[in-house]
């Protein structure tokens, strides 16, 4: 049997003050409690083997309530089970909020019912709205139900940002959908057989069944994987994963760790309900969500600034000071994770448009250059003219003072 596991993440700029005001705020209003328990363990394990931080994430979760989870998923009367992780990364300074959850369908004699459930949940968290009352796909929060899972998340993002001040919102997103079974089989074997379903979860496109086989393939493209047993394929919006891991991976894998370390590797027993834990492809995600977020917001920052700054004294320092910070980002949008996953992201960061941003960004560095450039030379022109104003004027001062001792002397 395979499970399919959806992790759809937003990516939103945050400043430690306001990083600190969600956290402190959304605990002390009961919404965020510390991720424990088996999902903060696997979590925990996957992000120690295979990220590297100076300053690590801080992870909160939403909390549940009695009877059932704050945030809800509904279909008539199936209901799917979801988390809502919220993270400050302080190396970024960025949020980044991953709504996890485990997609069945609601019957199990049409096939491929659950791909079809899990493209309905991508779009519906796109903000697309059921107009079927509440037998339709929508989304619960608290007591309130929401036409779209979308308006759910926004509405517990507002809650938690409530007094913030912040003007981001949940503009940059990205999905990673996993297929998991435990059979060992290679997977990329399923994607030759019939790529069709893959390419409609990848694009959230509900009319994969017409869409011819070739072109379905051509889309995905070659597979990515590091074992016989994963297949991981990038889009526009995101990944594809197919992990088929058995026991007999996991197994040899403790066994190898146990001689030279006296003890199994956490990680290599991973087997959670978080779509891209395994393999660090959600930590993939959330890196390039929070680079092209941050890209953005630059751009905008840049431009509004350039446009009230100009003509001003001020202008040539300011967009030096922007241009710097433009400086951070590029090299951030080029800095990597290990290396046998690095290959992944640079898929990633492809498919996701990341070098269309990077060229946007060097466009708007030239721009500010040259307009610091400009700046720069109106301000010594001015002060040349100033300087020669003040030169005549004092000659002509000394010629008269000259006339009239000339004068006097007669």
């Amino acid at each position: 049997m395979t499970a399919v596991l959806l992790s759809f993440a937003w990516a939103v700029p945050l400043s430690e003050r306001e990083a600190g005001k969600v956290l402190d705020g959304g605990r002390d209003r009961g919404l965020l409690t510390h991720l424990d328990g088996k999902l903060g363990e696997e979590w925990t394990a996957a992000e120690n083997f295979l990220t590297s931080y100076t300053t690590p994430p801080l992870r909160r979760v939403l909390r549940k309530r009695t009877g059932g989870s704050r945030l809800a998923i509904r279909l008539g009367a199936l209901s799917l089970p979801c988390e809502l992780v919220v993270t400050w990364h302080p190396s970024y300074h960025a949020m980044t909020l991953i709504l996890a959850t485990t997609v069945t369908a609601p019957t199990a004699d049409r096939p491929a019912a659950e791909f079809d459930l899990a493209i309905a949940v991508l779009q519906s968290l796109q903000g697309r709205e059921t107009a079927n009352g509440a037998d339709g796909l929508h989304g619960g929060y608290g007591e309130k139900t929401f036409p779209s899972l979308l308006k759910a998340v926004t509405h517990i993002f507002e809650d938690l940002t409530k007094g913030c001040g912040l003007t981001e919102g949940l503009s940059r997103k990205g999905w990673c959908v996993e297929l998991r079974s435990h059979d060992g089989h290679p997977p990329a074997q399923r994607v030759a057989g019939d790529p069709r379903p893959f390419y409609g979860m990848a694009t959230s496109d509900e009319g994969w069944r017409f869409v011819p086989r070739e072109v379905a393939r051509d889309a995905l493209g070659p597979s990515w994987g590091t074992r016989s047993f994963v297949a991981a394929y990038t889009m526009a919006g995101g990944i594809v994963c197919l992990n088929s891991k058995d026991s007999e991976y996991v197994e040899h894998q403790d066994e190898l760790m146990r001689g030279p370390f006296g003890a199994a590797e956490p990680y290599f027993g991973i087997d959670s309900d978080v779509g891209g834990l395994d393999h660090g492809m959600l930590f993939i995600l959330e890196r390039v969500l929070i680079r092209m977020a941050l890209a953005d917001q630059w751009l905008r920052t840049a431009q509004h600034e350039m446009r009230t700054l100009a003509g001003k004294q001020k202008a040539a320092s300011r967009t030096r000071l922007l241009r710097g910070s433009l400086d951070d980002i590029l090299e951030m949008l080029h800095s990597v994770l290990p290396p046998e996953i690095d290959s992944l992201e640079r898929r990633l960061v492809t498919s996701m448009g990341v070098e269309r941003i990077i060229a946007q960004l060097d466009r708007q560095a030239e721009a500010m250059d040259e307009e610091t450039r400009y700046t720069y030379e109106n301000t010594v022109s001015a002060r040349v003219t100033r300087l020669t104003v003040v030169t005549v004027v004092l000659t002509i001062v000394t010629i008269v003072l000259g006339v009239l001792q000339v004068l006097v002397s007669l």
